[in-house]
């Protein structure tokens, strides 16, 4: 399995995995036209696409999933409250949606999918753990805590892209205002880089790859605080892994897995 992170923040995400011939995209906050020009750095081929796997319902997630779905001719997978939310915005325009439910997986051409409960403000969250015959990648972002399930069940991966959001010094000196700053600390919010890093260390283990340190804030945030925060979770650890940073502007490297 190979995968790409096209795009990671509040201005909108998509995550690219590949294996023997096909491809699943996790979320998609950007237009078709951005997530072609994406695509197109990494030499990917929109005919690969056999499925969307949607998070949850938010516009940075959401807004280029049907003009996706209607483009590759691929089904959007989700849980049944975080589908009837999206397809009640027009934003996310007709796709063909199939119901999952968290805790049981499924397949789809060469991968079998997870899908996990998790803790943020949207109808049913999702996060997702990809496996193909030889590898295994975990996607968490979006999430104010980090529960027993979320964490059993990304043990043992070959990667992990995880949420780093915010840095809390940043963010509670700076110009959000109150209720704002406690949502985003919330147990419906979004993970700090300390936060990040704990869960980084709990599922460090000696097969683990790469960690991608994901959905990074603009105006909270600093990748170097991100990185920082990450190695110092990894460092003397199980496992030591490469850790990238995903863009809100620019693919990551393909990564091999």
């Amino acid at each position: 399995m190979r995968f790409c992170v096209l795009a990671s923040g509040s201005s909108g995400n998509a995550l690219w995995a590949e294996a023997g011939g096909s491809a699943i995209v996790v979320d998609n906050g950007l237009s078709l036209s951005e997530f072609r020009r994406r695509a197109g750095l990494r030499g990917l081929s929109m005919d690969r696409v056999r499925a969307i796997l949607l998070t949850h319902e938010h516009t940075d997630h959401l807004s280029g999933v049907g003009t996706l779905s209607r483009a590759c001719r691929a089904p959007v997978y989700s849980s049944p409250l975080t589908l009837a939310a999206a397809r009640a915005r027009a934003e996310s325009g007709a796709f063909d949606g199939r119901d999952v439910s968290p805790g049981e997986s499924w397949s789809v051409g060469p991968f079998k999918v997870l899908p996990v409960p998790g803790s943020h403000d949207s109808a049913e969250h999702l996060h997702y753990v990809i496996s193909s015959e030889t590898a295994a990648l975990g996607v968490a972002t979006d999430l104010g805590v980090v529960t027993e399930k979320v964490m059993e069940a990304f043990q043992g991966l070959d990667a992990a892209v995880l949420e780093f959001n915010h840095d809390t010094a940043m963010l509670m000196t700076g110009r959000y205002p109150v209720f704002l700053k406690r949502r985003l600390r919330g147990p419906k919010g979004h993970l700090s880089n300390d936060e990040g890093a704990e869960f980084l260390a709990g599922i460090n283990h000696p097969g683990l790859k790469y960690a991608v340190l994901g959905h990074l804030s603009r105006n909270n945030n600093l990748p170097e605080l991100a990185l920082e925060a990450a190695r110092a979770a990894v460092e003397g650890g199980p496992g030591s892994p490469e850790i990238l940073v995903a863009s809100h502007d620019t693919p990551t490297p393909f990564l091999e897995i």
